[in-house]
């Protein structure tokens, strides 16, 4: 309960700030579009959508644009801006390097034995250094949007769940208080 009352009055605070992005470059990207008020909203879908986001870039090897990437795609999604742009420091300097080695060996336990990385990787021949660079990229990407694609839906479902939890918790105290 202390949570969404420090997150409703973060998002009072929130409401007062967000005009001063008028004068940045990302309020010239996406014009007025980024003021519509679903990217700015605390509810349940707003918020699911948002840690989905923020989760599926963030586990993805696009680490020095994720906030960019997060705050581009928030605004057509109509998903929470804020939460989306938090989720995004899941990788950060010190998680990153764990989370890409171990995406990295997922993806190699996927892919080693088949023949798409025959396929995707015919032309660069596998003895040159364009070759290697390809196979690791090959492999760090199949495990990060396996790794991403999982965490967003878990955390989609996850933040429903509390919500929902959240407020059948609520309407039972509101009963019983009501008698």
């Amino acid at each position: 309960m202390r949570l969404i009352r420090r997150l409703k009055i973060w998002r009072r605070r929130q409401e007062r700030n967000k005009h001063a992005l008028r004068k940045t470059y990302l309020y010239h990207l996406l014009g007025e579009r980024i003021f519509h008020n679903q990217v700015w909203v605390f509810d349940k879908n707003s918020v699911a959508g948002g840690l989905s986001l923020g989760l599926f870039v963030a586990l993805s090897p696009t680490i020095p644009f994720q906030m960019l990437l997060c705050a581009i795609a928030a605004v057509p999604l109509r998903v929470n801006l804020p939460i989306a742009l938090a989720a995004c420091w899941i990788t950060n300097p010190l998680t990153a390097p764990a989370i890409y080695f171990y995406a990295h060996k997922l993806g190699r336990y996927l892919l080693d034995h088949t023949r798409i990385v025959d396929f995707a990787l015919g032309p660069f021949g596998f003895e040159s250094r364009i070759g290697k660079f390809m196979e690791l990229n090959l492999f760090l990407w199949t495990g990060c949007l396996l790794f991403a694609s999982v965490s967003a839906v878990l955390g989609n479902v996850v933040v429903r769940i509390i919500w929902n939890w959240q407020h059948t918790r609520k309407v039972g105290r509101n009963r019983h208080g009501d008698s």
